[in-house]
């Protein structure tokens, strides 16, 4: 599992304009970029990206999200796989960072001691009680 955090300093480092820009040609149109939308056809440019709150948004298919989400609805990509490729354009390494974010856990070392190994193993011993002795 990517932990949040992580998300959050990948989405602080990469530029989502850059992002969509290989693959969408954006204009810039004030303070935004616009283009006609990649998720339907249209001949107006209604897609909008804004480099001030690093999201996109389009407001003919209501399509939005950051560049984590473009990625993964443009180039079908899964997020795990978003995720990383943006991390290694950022510099970051996602899998170190997972891996000390959520340590897999550590079976236990002690065999289990289940009723049917104790029945085996001390023969005449019932639940909760110790086995009759044999002297």
């Amino acid at each position: 599992m990517i932990p949040n955090d992580f998300i959050q300093t990948l989405l602080a480092r990469v530029d989502i304009v850059d992002v969509i820009d290989r693959h969408v040609p954006l204009k810039k149109a004030g303070t935004n970029y616009a283009a006609c939308c990649p998720f339907h056809n249209e001949k107006t440019p209604s897609f909008t990206v804004s480099p001030a709150k690093q999201f996109y948004h389009c407001f003919g298919c209501g399509a939005h999200g950051t560049a984590i989400g473009f990625l993964m609805e443009y180039a079908g990509k899964s997020f795990p796989d978003a995720v990383e490729d943006l991390a290694r354009e950022a510099g970051l390494d996602v899998r170190a960072r997972s891996a000390r974010g959520s340590p897999a856990p550590r079976p236990d070392p002690r065999p289990r001691r289940t009723a049917a190994h104790r029945r085996q193993v001390l023969p005449g011993a019932v639940e909760g009680r110790p086995a009759p002795s044999t002297t």
